[in-house]
């Protein structure tokens, strides 16, 4: 691997990690683009265009589009990419936490588009995305991302699926809910949130929450 590709891995990576879910991607990338000298759009503007000039506009947080217009009026043609900037993960449900057998919390979640489920089995995870907030001046979004080792989604010991080998069929809402904490320890996932966005719990009206995993990229 020469030192050009080494360098674009380390940086393909360093973004990932800093990028946990879709929100934080854009946020990321806007900041990239304000440094090459774009300049961002709101869609409730009226836009006005110069030729040569390098623009972005985003959508809900998640989603952004960049272009650059051309220095003539009569351009022969366009260049188009995309990409996603989200991917497969547990989405965390609201009041997410669920009591078993008095002892310890697992973490309500559902499954947000297509994945390999035992990828995520015991692995450090965390929590990351936005919430919507009371704010001074109204409704506020506000990006979080709790960076430390929060919970795990463990797989069972041999003994208690001795055809573990043979194959297993994952079923999300059983097999696949992470461990949070024991039942009388620890702050709930909402006053963790709520310390990390510098608010009060009380002031989240909602949330758009997802595991991560914390283990860095390599090559």
């Amino acid at each position: 691997m020469t030192k050009e590709y080494q360098r674009c891995a380390k940086e393909l990576l360093e973004f990932i990690e800093k990028s946990p879910t879709a929100f934080q991607t854009v946020a990321n990338l806007k900041e990239v683009f304000s440094e090459l000298g774009f300049w961002e759009l709101k869609e409730a503007e009226r836009w006005e265009i110069e030729p040569g000039q390098g623009y972005y506009v985003t959508r809900n947080d998640s989603s952004l589009i960049a272009f650059r217009m051309p220095q003539t009026d009569t351009p022969k043609g366009f260049h188009i990419s995309a990409a996603h900037a989200d991917s497969p993960a547990f989405k965390v449900k609201e009041s997410p936490e669920m009591a078993v057998e008095s002892a310890y919390w697992r973490l309500n979640t559902e499954k947000y588009g297509g994945m390999i489920l035992s990828t995520w089995l015991d692995r450090p995870l965390s929590v990351a995305g936005r919430v919507i907030v009371r704010g001074k001046a109204g409704i506020e979004t506000r990006l979080v991302n709790i960076e430390k080792d929060l919970c795990v989604i463990p797989s069972v010991a041999i003994h208690m699926n001795r055809e573990m080998n043979k194959g297993v069929e994952y079923n999300v809402q059983t097999d696949m809910l992470p461990l949070y904490a024991m039942e009388k320890e620890g702050n709930t996932l909402q006053e963790l949130i709520a310390r990390e966005a510098g608010i009060d719990a009380e002031e989240i009206l909602g949330s758009d929450l997802f595991l991560y995993n914390r283990e860095k990229g390599r090559v």
